[in-house]
């Protein structure tokens, strides 16, 4: 079993502990957490265009179907939220390929921009992982961000491919520029997600995804569904560039350590 050393003491910075309240979510709450959802959708990376009714209807169904919700609260706002299920949602259980009966599926989890850095969402991870714990809940499975497809324009290899085109988005988002996705069949699209989490074992720094960032920036280790050989992925119908991977966490075979060492070097 895993030794999850403080997992039940507070990941949150010190300057920020005492005035951020996390707890599940109260009635009262749910028109702050629009506009919370809102913010965080609409803005950077995702772009979205919610309203405050269109996120609320949302967020109604997640109350009614009992998701667990976790909000962070500063100042009587919603500044976040983690959401959190027991059932895997119909369209994605084909994606989903290992321990379904197991899993804690995460639906969503963010952080307003304002209050990044501060360790509020690894305290809503670890608020989820003691309640998968005691759930008997071992597994933590969620979407990644969206993948960035791209064709090879010259001799080069797959890992100097993905740095190249991952500082030309960089620089092209930063500057206002279209990002042009080129046609895939499936196929390419699949030899690209294999290929892709394959290096990840390697140069992890090279994953695009946010949440996945979160997840190895608290110590846990992740492995990826896999269907008959193949990592799983969900095709966007819009073609917006929003395909997702999936993600699976053993909480039987990771775990969060840190080891603190005074000035003579001893721990």
């Amino acid at each position: 079993m895993i030794n999850f050393k403080n997992l039940y003491n507070t990941w949150l910075k010190e300057q920020i502990k005492n005035n951020c309240k996390i707890k599940l979510v109260e009635p009262k709450q749910l028109e702050s957490l629009a506009r919370c959802y809102c913010d965080i959708f609409n803005g950077e990376p995702f772009y979205e265009t919610w309203t405050e009714e269109t996120a609320r209807q949302v967020i109604d169904d997640y109350v009614k179907t009992n998701t667990t919700i976790w909000t962070p609260e500063i100042k009587d706002e919603v500044v976040g939220f983690l959401i959190a299920t027991d059932t895997i949602p119909e369209d994605q259980k084909k994606y989903i390929t290992e321990g379904q009966e197991r899993i804690r599926y995460i639906e969503e989890i963010g952080v307003s921009k304002e209050y990044r850095g501060q360790n509020i969402a690894s305290e809503l991870v670890r608020k989820e992982i003691i309640n998968s714990l005691q759930s008997n809940k071992n597994l933590l499975g969620y979407r990644t961000n969206a993948m960035r497809y791209f064709k090879k324009d010259r001799k080069e290899s797959f890992e100097s491919a993905i740095e190249r085109v991952q500082e030309e988005d960089r620089k092209k988002r930063k500057n206002g520029e279209k990002i042009i996705i080129p046609e895939l069949t499936i196929e390419e699209k699949q030899d690209f997600i294999n290929q892709y989490i394959s290096l990840l074992a390697t140069r992890p720094d090279l994953d695009s995804s946010d949440s996945s960032k979160l997840f190895r920036g608290i110590g846990l280790r992740l492995d990826y569904s896999n269907n008959n050989g193949n990592y799983t992925w969900q095709e966007d119908p819009t073609g917006a560039m929003n395909d997702r991977i999936f993600p699976v966490i053993d909480l039987q075979k990771s775990g969060y350590t840190k080891t603190y060492y005074n000035k003579e070097g001893q721990r």
